[in-house]
């Protein structure tokens, strides 16, 4: 009676075979959670966004002066909780919002940061003269009261490529 097995050759091909799939679905599944990223570093940028201009809407002016300056928008990281506190209603009776109104829901338990997916500081523009226009980085006039850019993906990946910047306006 003759014994029926795999073969060295054929247990080597089946290693191989699924040694490719696997190859294979690990980048597929790291593609996929990069742009679940992206979307949710959108999401969270246009949610800024939203706020800031309840804000507006309710108190007919921006939330304040101090941390955004309207000469345009720096890729460098910059201090963002002020404007998140004063969003936040982290602090009761804040003479910038005196109605102690919630335009943004805090993200996590350390609210005084607001941070995108990779961990980095949201980077927050604001049109401070009231111009409606506020100079981008690459020096483009852009048309808007307000923008938010993520530079989590370009520090992470650190390509040194401006195409990994995520813009709230695109």
């Amino acid at each position: 009676m003759k014994m029926r097995g795999f073969t060295l050759i054929e247990m080597l091909v089946v290693i191989v075979i699924l040694s490719i799939l696997i190859t294979l679905g690990s980048k597929g599944l790291s593609r996929a959670r990069m742009n679940a990223k992206k979307a949710q570093a959108q999401v969270e940028m246009k949610s800024i966004e939203t706020a800031v201009m309840a804000y507006f809407n309710k108190y007919g002016k921006l939330p304040s002066d101090e941390f955004s300056a309207d000469t345009g928008l720096s890729l460098i990281a910059t201090d963002n909780s002020t404007l998140i506190s004063i969003l936040t209603v982290e602090e009761r009776d804040d003479p910038l919002n005196p109605a102690n109104i919630i335009f943004l829901e805090q993200q996590s338990t350390d609210s005084s940061r607001y941070v995108d997916p990779w961990g980095y500081d949201y980077i927050i523009g604001l049109d401070t003269d009231y111009d409606g226009i506020l100079i981008t980085v690459d020096g483009d006039e852009l048309r808007r009261k307000v923008a938010v850019v993520s530079i989590g993906l370009y520090e992470t990946i650190g390509r040194g490529e401006t195409n990994d910047y995520i813009f709230s306006w695109q």
